[in-house]
């Protein structure tokens, strides 16, 4: 399925922007506020996050990026124990999963096809390029801090 116009990719945008939102508010059982979405080129900066990548009817990815306490406290929300330094890594990669899963079961109710890769850790400083413009949202965790989920947009 080829997007030939616009009104298609804007359709896409806006199902990712929902499924995305739809997918956090199934699977994070913490107390969240989002900010409003933001379109941008700039090249983005990551010291922690796990990234997901999609293809079929959407190529991009999925970056969910956060400092280890808040991908901690997730872990601790859902598991009701807290996470040893040596699992976050494997815990993250799975909160990545659980939420690429949540977009792609959303996007395939809307009749967008697409597989998701494994989850890839981001740790340190790097700095992500070659994409063609980024949906970036902001989510409060008011107890927790902050993460930012971005969609990364190749079409």
């Amino acid at each position: 399925m080829a997007l030939s116009t616009e009104v298609n990719g804007n359709e896409i945008i806006k199902e990712l922007y929902n499924g995305s939102v739809q997918s956090i508010k199934n699977v994070v059982p913490v107390e969240h506020q989002f900010d409003s979405p933001k379109l941008t080129t700039n090249p983005l900066h990551v010291e922690y996050g796990v990234l997901i990548g999609y293809s079929g009817s959407f190529k991009g990815d999925l970056l969910i990026q956060a400092n280890h306490q808040v991908f901690g406290a997730i872990g601790e929300a859902l598991y009701g124990m807290q996470l040893s330094e040596e699992m976050l890594d494997s815990f993250s990669g799975e909160l990545g999963n659980m939420l690429a899963g949540g977009l792609s079961t959303h996007l395939a109710n809307a009749g967008i096809t697409t597989d998701i890769t494994h989850p890839t850790i981001i740790s340190g400083n790097a700095k992500l390029t070659g994409f063609k413009r980024v949906l970036q949202v902001d989510i409060q965790y008011p107890n927790v801090g902050e993460m930012t989920m971005s969609l990364l947009l190749n079409q």
